[in-house]
This record gives C-alpha cells, structure tokens and sequence, in this order.
C-alpha cells in the first residue's frame, strides 16, 4: 500500500484488518537494517505481492514525493493493471493532479467505514482471480439412495400477475390471469386508495440534503415519509390481497418458491384499468405474520405492468453491451452528488467494463440535442440518467439543461422525450431514471407518468422513483443495482436484490422507491453471459471511408484509458495465486525527490494559454494502436462527453508525452485541437474550471500550432484562463462560516468563500469586472488591519479557502447601503442568494428590494445590476 505519512494510521488499521482476514501483508514497522536499501527493498515488496493499493490523497500525489516512484514501479510491473492495483481515496484530491496511471481506474471511495470497505474489496478480488482448489471427485451414490437436487446455475422466475380494474359498482375488482396455481377470474376487491395516499404522506419530513426534485421553489419541500406510515400501508394492501376470494391462489402460488432449487416467484402488477391503483407503493407490500416485506427478497421481484399495443421487444443483443451516462445538473436547480454516483456506477461496472462485456460512455450537462446525438452514435443499449425530475399536474417532467443558455433548466414532458427515445428502439432496452418521481402515475391517464409514458412508446424497461429520495440513496440504488446486474440477475431480480441492500445499509423507506416497468414477462432484456471475455475494441473506418450514420464507432470502456490486449502475465500469475495474497504496504514517512518547481505567474499578471515544446520525437507506435484512443476520444467530444475525452487523452499523454504532437497525428492533429479547444470553452462557461483547465493541459501537450490555429484557440481559451490564474479547487464551506455570509460588519458586507470561488469571479459579481481584484484584495487587508472582525488578512491570493470570509465594502448607491451584483450568464435568484446569504430562500428578499427591474423573478439577465442588502445577524 502506498500511502503519504499523514495517513499512517488508516494504513495501519488497514494492515491489522488484512492480516485479521488471512492475508500475508508486508508493511515497514521495522527500521533498515545496516547496509540495506529502502529503494530496494520497496522494489521488491512490489515485485513480490499480488495487489498494489494507493490511499490518494494530495501529499501522496505532490511532485517529488516517493509514492510516486511507487507508483512508476507498479506500472512497470502492470501495465494493463486489471484487478491488481486499487487506488482508494482518503482525502479529497483534483483529478488533475493524479497520476495518469492511477487515473485511468475506478477510483473507489468509501460510503461507510473506509478500513472495512476496502477489507471486502480486496477479498473480492481475490475470490474473483483466485483459483478454485482442487476438489475430490463425489462417489457415486448407493443404488438405494435417492440423488440430492443438483445446485441450480441460476434463478428460475414463474409469474403472477395481478389484474386490476375497476368493476359495475365502482369498486376494485382483481384477477389473477397467471400464477403457478393457475388463472383466477376476477373478484371484488376492496380498498381505500384515497385513506392509503394520505396515511402514507401523513408526518412526511422534509428530506435533510439534497434531493432530486426539479422545483427550486422554498414553499414545495422534496418530502420523504415516515418508515412506521410506509410499514403501515404495506400491511394493509397486503391484508386487502389477503382479504380477498383469490387468498388461496396466492398463498399456493408462494409456496411454490424453493430458494434452494432456485424456483422464484415474479409478481406482475397490472393497473392498466385502474390507474389510480398505480400511485399505491406496491413495493411495500408487508406481512405482518412474517414481519417481513415481501418485495425485499430476491426470490419474490415485484413488476409494474401496463397494456400497450407495441409488440413486444427483441431479446437478442450483440455483445459489448453498450451503456450510456446522461448527466444534467443545471446550476439554476439544487445540486447533485454526480460525482459520487459516477465513481460508484464505475467502481461497480469494472469486471464488466474490463472483461469486454460492457462499454460505457458519459454524457455531461446533458441538453435535448446533445442527448439525441449521443444516442444516435453510441446506441445504447441502457441510458442511465442523472438528473432532476418531478410531477406537475398530471404529468412528469424531466430537467435536463438547455441548448442555448448553458447552464440552465430545459424541462420536458415524459411524452415528449419519449417521442425522441422511440427513435433508438433498435438498440434501446432499458432506461435507468435515477431523478425523483420518475414513477409517479396520473390518478386519471395510466400513461401520464415518465416512466409510464416511455413504456406506452415501446421502451421495454423503465426503472424510476416513486416518490423523491435523498442523494445518497439514489446513489447507492444505482451502485448496488449494476452490481446484481453485472452478476447475471435479470433486471427485476438485481433491483430487488438492490432495494434489500439498501433496506441493510439503513434507508428504511428510500428502498421502497425505485418501480420497475417492464414490458418482458420473464424479466430478460439482454444476456450478459453472450458478450466477449475480451476487451472490445472499438473498429475504425477505414480512412478514406467515411462511418455509415448506423454503426457509430463505439466508445471504449470508461475504466480502460487504451484499448491493448490483456497482459498473460496476469493470467499466468492468476493460476499461481491461492487464497492469501501478498500486500505491499509502504510507508512513506520522510522519503521525498527533489524536484525542480515551476515558476508562477505573480497574482495581477494574467497568463497565455501554456505552450510546451514539443519533446523530441520517439519512435512512432503502429499506425492502428495509435489512431484508436485518438478516434475514441474525437466520438466522445463529439458526443458531449468532455470529461471522458480528458481521462482517454491524458492517460495516452501518461505513458507518451508526444502522442498528441502534430508529427504523430499528422492530420487528424487540427481537427482535434479544435475540438478540445471548443470544449474547454463549454467547460468554462459552465463553470466547471477543473475540467476547463484537464482540456487546457492537453492543448498544451498538441503544442506548437499553426499560427492561424493558435490565434483562434488564444482567442477562445486566454480570457478564461485569466479569470482561473487565482483559482484553485477547494472543498465545500463548512456550515458554521456560511453562518456569517451576508451581514453587515462595519459598513463591509461578508462574504463568504464558496467551492469553486477565485477572486477574479468575486471582483466580477461585485464590482462588474474581474480585473478589479486586487482593489478588493487590497481593501479586505485594510479593514481586517482597522480591527474589523470575522475575518483574516489574505496573504496569497491564490489560496483562498471556503469559509475565508471577505469583507466587501458597502455602497450608498441605492439610496441605502447595499452591494451591487452583477448577473453571469445561468445564475438564478435562489442560486445568488446561496452565493451571498448562504440561504437560498433568501431570494424572495433580492426580488422585494429589485421588482422595479425585474418583472419575472424567474427570468433574469446576464450583465443585470442587482441591489443586494447585508442581512441582519441572527
């Protein structure tokens, strides 16, 4: 394990925790002995174990710092790492300073306790590459005795369905036209839907942290209900069933489950004719005599179903699976842990992603347009979104971002984006809404929902929520549910097994949530066990050929940064390895190179775009291994998956720093740059200055240019990198110091210091122009040496910090004293208000002293002046 000596004591732990688990684990606790080398004895601790672990942190990945080194000798040793090298995040770190090596692989971070996460990591990896011991052939068995039931490879699902409608009297009537037992014909069935609903919503809390609930409006909270309400109402759709003539055919249908056969039972929920029935959370289903939810056990999927006309869908599926990412985190709606999910869903998808059979591509700030081209050259088989959702009226509603005001909301109807997903049935299987409310029905339309309108234009699976969940459960759902996926589970099944994990991980209501509709009766969409054992790699056209629109050239797996062959080493060494490996821990304690720093730019100076010379030419790699990662990073770009492209290129970049010269592109070099060029400024627009600068760096590595092509790529790039030469990313602002934001102190307004702030971007809100910077630095420094509290003296302006709070001076302009905003393109009322006040309901008051100037709270613009008061200390 290489680890910085900060973080000895996690290292410690974890070394406790892997011996306590049978594994042999080097780690340094002893000094040299005289006459040996720490160099070699850290080679041999690598050369000698089966898996190379890296706690990341920003020491740890500091130039000159000897977990670098650790690093080089690991890639050396494994240059298609695979399962045997794990980087584990222990402290928050930009993606751009890791090493490339280490940032072409599933970074895992840990949801719960760090030391046990990792434990169950490594044992399941070495119980996925570890080879099975020999076992000794059964005797045959005794003529008398009978043959034990063989292990089933898999679970067997039978069906019920369950028929509701509603019947002459104005009841419910129910039928079972399916089950094991046989069909049932309809019987009277009672219920109360109306009582149900409002004992369910009875009590709701508001959701502590962000939920994905599209309105940004103070007055509508995201509302979770209460476990004890969600029991409640399980126990009574369960006793009404129960209740019913049909209680023998469900009771003889669930005893047909055998677990150790293999035999399950899928239940089929039909509310076609009484869509009203549809917005009861059928997922809930308790009895009470078991004190158990039926629906949390894998033996026992639960389904929503609806009569369409479309036909039903084509199994058959041509390995790799292909699985799109579509991301829509608009800056005008409450924010999203997109980062978190993203590392889980590829910490999750990796043995598939590695061993060819699924290939993944990532959409950022998704627009309608963007959407539409990524699925036309990707044909997913599985689009998975991640974004805001809710229900107005009677019909649900998706936000994604808009196509001509970056950054802000484009909201659409389920129907509508069901017309444009129709479009792409060829490949289309299953759509994954990871937003609120994508299940949520219409009392009167069985089709008003999003979920429900996909599947009326012939989507063959839907998974949505049917009620608002907080972030983290919504991440964990997707985790868990690619993971049962991944290990062969139809659809319904691997979400029921997610749903169970998150009832055991604590979110006592969240698992209930997520609703499947299907349109399979047996719940396959598409069989993993067919793809390659292989890495797939993506073919290219032959160049003077152009691509048919119909066979896009695919995207390589996210995790993998080339596409090469993997190693025989690691299978050679993987049928050598038994049960126990050998974990190199290596500590790091004073060990550091010396290394030759770069000289920066003084704070008021603003920089060029970074010119590096070219190196000096190395041997030109074959022209076919060459031009793949180059080509699959164009299609990403192409596709709006920015982030992608970066990770691809610079991990070509990583292991060749002239890959991207113009002697080794030749003429696909322009092409390139000027896409890289048009999406670090997308990237900065957006606001997203980390990966406008990922983008820079590359640019930087294309260098030099042709004198026409550099002047454009100054033009677009040089205006940006001068409101980033004060930036540095940092971790959110701690609650206690937004507690100050916005108060008057002194005739100075607080401000306090956000993720992402530079004070260039604070001079530009404040005063109108960046360039005035250094006046605001300077005036803060006076006022904190006048003896003005609540603050400190900012001694570099390049490291600035959240929760720093900067004292801004009022002024009487408006009659009383205030500061004067000013509106960037794709803020909101309630995102200033955040920004400045640390509150976004506060935005009702920036409305109250600003509605002569602003008709429409909703509709502001950039370049507006806005009369911003200091709030009153609470």
């Amino acid at each position: 394990m290489s680890y910085a000596s900060k973080y000895r004591a996690i290292a410690d732990d974890l070394c406790c925790r892997l011996q306590a688990v049978g594994h042999e684990v080097f780690f340094d606790r002893e000094d040299l002995r005289a006459g040996a080398s720490f160099d070699d004895r850290i080679r041999s601790a690598i050369e000698d174990c089966e898996l190379f672990i890296f706690l990341i942190s920003p020491e740890a990945v500091a130039a000159g710092h000897y977990t670098r080194t650790e690093v080089k000798i690991a890639s050396r040793k494994w240059p298609t790492p695979g399962w045997h090298v794990l980087p584990v995040q222990v402290a928050e770190t930009p993606l751009a300073d890791i090493p490339a090596y280490l940032r072409a692989l599933t970074i895992m971070q840990a949801e719960g306790n760090l030391a046990a996460e990792v434990v169950l990591e490594v044992e399941d990896r070495v119980r996925a590459n570890a080879v099975e011991p020999q076992r000794p052939e059964p005797k045959p068995p005794d003529s008398d005795s009978r043959p034990a039931p063989s292990e089933p490879a898999g679970v067997h699902y039978r069906s019920m369905q369950l028929r509701f409608a509603r019947d002459a009297a104005g009841g419910y009537s129910i039928a079972v036209p399916e089950s094991p037992g046989g069909g049932r014909d309809a019987q009277s069935f009672a219920l109360d839907t109306p009582a149900l609903e409002s004992a369910l919503w009875s009590g709701a809390q508001p959701i502590v942290g962000s939920a994905r609930r599209s309105m940004n409006d103070g007055e509508i909270d995201a509302l979770l209900p209460a476990a004890t309400n969600a029991r409640e109402v399980g126990q009574a759709l369960y006793t009404a069933l129960f209740a019913s003539p049909l209680r023998a055919c469900f009771e003889e249908s669930l005893r047909a489950i055998d677990p150790q056969r293999g035999e399950g039972l899928r239940f089929v929920i039909n509310t076609t004719d009484a869509p009203d029935l549809a917005r009861l959370p059928w997922e809930f289903l308790y009895s009470p005599a078991k004190d158990d939810f039926l629906f949390s056990d894998r033996m026992k999927p639960v389904v929503r179903w609806l009569d369409v006309d479309e036909p039903p869908p084509t199994l058959a599926v041509k390995p790799p699976l292909r699985l799109l990412i579509a991301i829509a985190a608009p800056a005008d709606r409450p924010g999203l842990k997109v980062g978190e999910e993203i590392a889980h869903l590829d910490h999750a998808l990796d043995e598939l992603t590695s061993s060819g059979r699924i290939e993944t591509v990532r959409l950022d700030h998704a627009t309608l347009e963007s959407l539409d081209s990524a699925l036309l050259q990707t044909r997913p088989h599985i689009l998975h979104f991640i974004g805001h959702g809710d229900f107005v009226g009677d019909e649900g509603m998706l936000v994604l971002e808009s196509d001509s005001v970056p950054g802000t909301a484009d909201t659409i109807a389920g129907r509508q984006l069901a017309v444009l997903l129709r479009n792409h049935l060829t490949s289309l299987r299953l759509v994954f809404l990871n937003s609120c409310m994508g299940a949520t029905s219409s009392r009167r339309d069985p089709f008003g929902g999003v979920a429900q309108s996909l599947i009326r234009r012939g989507i063959p699976a839907v998974i949505a929520m049917q009620f608002p969940i907080p972030d983290k459960a919504a991440v964990a759902l997707a985790r868990h549910f690619y993971r049962y996926l991944a290990a062969g589970q139809p659809v319904d099944a691997a979400l029921t097994s997610a749903r169970a994990f998150l009832y055991a991980r604590g979110f006592a209501v969240e698992w209930g949530a997520p609703a499947l509709h299907m349109r399979t009766p047996d719940g396959r969409l598409f069989d993993l066990a067919a793809a390659p054992r292989t890495p797939a790699v993506a073919k290219m056209a032959p160049a003077d050929e152009p691509q048919s629109a119909a066979a896009p050239p695919q995207s390589p797996p996210t995790s993998v940064t080339l596409s090469q062959p993997v190693s025989d080493e690691g299978g050679k060494r993987r049928n050598a390895l038994a049960a126990i490996v050998g974990i190199a821990l290596l500590g790091t304690a004073a060990l550091w190179f010396t290394s030759s720093k770069e000289s920066t730019p003084e704070a008021d100076q603003l920089p060029g775009p970074p010119v590096v010379g070219a190196p000096a030419p190395m041997p030109a790699p074959p022209a076919q291994i060459q031009a793949r990662p180059i080509d699959q990073a164009m299609a990403r770009l192409q596709a709006g998956d920015s982030a992608g492209a970066a990770e691809l290129l610079l991990g070509i970049i990583g292991q060749d720093q002239a890959a991207l010269t113009r002697e080794r592109l030749g003429a696909a070099h322009a092409p390139l740059a000027q896409t890289l060029g048009d999406a670090a400024e997308r990237a900065f627009i957006a606001g997203d200055f980390d990966l406008g600068r990922r983008l820079v760096d590359l640019l930087g590595a294309m260098s030099p240019f042709d004198a026409a092509l550099d002047a454009r790529l100054r033009t677009q790039i040089e205006p940006w990198l001068a409101e980033a030469a004060v930036e540095e990313i940092v971790v959110e602002a701690p609650a206690a110091a937004i507690a100050a934001a916005g108060i008057d102190i002194g005739g100075h307004m607080v401000y306090t210091v956000r993720r992402g702030d530079t004070l260039w971007g604070i001079a530009r809100r404040l005063t109108g122009d960046g360039r005035n910077w250094p006046q605001l630095l300077s005036g803060h420094n006076r006022a904190v040496e006048a003896g003005l509290a609540a603050a400190s003296r900012i001694a570099d302006p390049a490291r600035i910090r959240p929760g720093q709070n900067i004292l801004v001076p009022l002024s009487p302009s408006a009659g009383f004293r205030a500061v004067e905003y000013h509106v960037a393109r794709g803020e909101s009322l309630s995102g200033i208000a955040l920004r400045i006040y640390g509150d976004a309901q506060m935005w009702r008051a920036i409305y109250r002293d600003n509605e002569r100037q602003l008709p429409n709270p909703d509709l502001i613009q950039p370049g507006q002046v806005l009369i911003l008061r200091p709030r009153v200390p609470q």
